[in-house]
């Protein structure tokens, strides 16, 4: 890069008010007042606000959700700003690999993508996932496999929704889905046009549309949940938040089905458990796991020749399980002579035939994502997640 770390420029101010109204209403504590004053350095230069973010959580409890989430937004701003310098940065030299250049081109969001992962390990950051979910895992590439006339009709359409004329937003997004019936954002930005109308069945339908387009988002599911209990119809909302997490089953839609099931007084019970290591991931050296889940971390090598890159087993003679997170977990619980308390739940499902459902679900992380899409791609793990869900997690708070 030319002149070393990228300059802040005017759009931090603008972006920064995300993180501002994300914690600035909530300073009351001693520990708010810590994160409050990290932001208000972050406005004026992100890297000394993440030093002194970083400063404060290195003391303060390990799992502080607020903290965590906080850091989280402010790794996605910094991301937010880096990425077109790093992308256009120049770099020189004859012994740098085509690898090497490909990865500091993309540094910001390898940094990204490994503080999400960090984030929802330690803290279980609903942030992070969303993140997680925006940059990595939903995105999609309209520039090569749409139409210009479709393309220009979506921008024209933007234009308009910036301007908040949703009319003629809405006008011209149905004419980029008359050009292209698969335009996933089209199908999406309508479903907000109509929102903010206040036209609610028209956005639900608009969003439902969207579903069957990019089937293994999440995005239409989470909108649609947000909109129904906006407008307080929550045991609607409550069925759509089990259907979402048949489809990922990450933090940020686990947050929001918590608080729909808030309003019945009930709530879901995980059986999480805190994970101080990464789970098995195959192509890569990783750290020995000690203690009673060591058997664990040495399952990835016992299968890892009949693995694809995904972690997705193919057929063998040494087990039918078909996916290697599910497989590592069955092993450590197998080999256990005493399983401890709590690992008892985990025992308990797979006594019960549920354990790919409490690994993949229960457990979920960006690292075995392929795993869980694949396992959620078929209808009949869909009803079982479903009937785990219920059957297994849903308590009252009398109970």
């Amino acid at each position: 890069m030319k002149n070393g770390k990228p300059n802040n420029n005017n759009n931090m101010k603008k972006t920064i008010l995300i993180l501002t109204l994300f914690v600035g209403s909530i300073a009351t504590s001693q520990s708010d007042k810590q994160i409050n004053k990290a932001v208000k350095v972050f406005e004026k230069n992100y890297t000394k606000g993440i030093e002194k973010l970083d400063k404060y959580m290195s003391k303060a409890s390990p799992k502080r959700l607020k903290a965590w989430n906080t850091r989280v937004e402010m790794e996605y701003l910094r991301y937010h700003q880096d990425k077109e310098v790093y992308k256009n940065a120049e770099i020189s030299g004859d012994d740098i690999s085509e690898e090497d250049r490909e990865y500091f081109i993309n540094y910001p969001f390898h940094r990204l993508v490994n503080y999400c992962r960090k984030a929802t390990i330690i803290a279980e950051s609903n942030k992070a996932d969303y993140y997680l979910r925006k940059v990595a895992l939903e995105t999609l590439d309209t520039d090569t496999s749409f139409s210009e006339k479709a393309k220009d009709y979506f921008e024209e359409a933007q234009d308009f929704y910036d301007k908040k004329d949703y009319e003629l937003a809405i006008l011209n997004y149905k004419k980029a889905i008359k050009e292209e019936p698969n335009y996933y954002e089209a199908y999406i930005k309508i479903g907000t046009s109509f929102w903010n109308e206040e036209k609610i069945d028209s956005a639900l339908k608009y969003y439902n549309l969207a579903k069957p387009v990019q089937p293994s988002y999440v995005e239409p599911y989470s909108y649609i949940i947000s909109l129904l209990m906006d407008e307080e119809l929550y045991h609607r909302a409550k069925k759509e938040c089990l259907e979402a997490l048949c489809v990922y089953p990450g933090f940020d839609i686990k947050l929001k089905y918590l608080i729909v099931l808030n309003k019945e007084e009930k709530y879901m019970d995980e059986h999480r458990i805190y994970r101080y290591f990464y789970p098995n991931k195959i192509g890569t050296d990783q750290d020995e796991v000690n203690g009673v889940m060591s058997v664990y971390r040495e399952a990835k090598d016992k299968i890892s020749k009949y693995c694809n890159d995904d972690g997705i087993i193919e057929e063998n003679g040494i087990t039918k399980e078909k996916y290697l997170e599910v497989y590592s977990w069955k092993k450590a619980l197998e080999e256990m002579d005493d399983v401890p308390d709590f690992l008892k739940f985990a025992e308990q499902m797979n006594e019960d035939g549920y354990l790919d459902c409490y690994v993949l679900i229960s457990l979920y992380h960006y690292d075995f994502y392929p795993q869980v899409k694949d396992f959620l791609s078929y209808k009949e793990n869909k009803e079982k997640v479903k009937e785990y869900i219920t059957k297994y997690l849903i308590k009252g708070y009398e109970d």
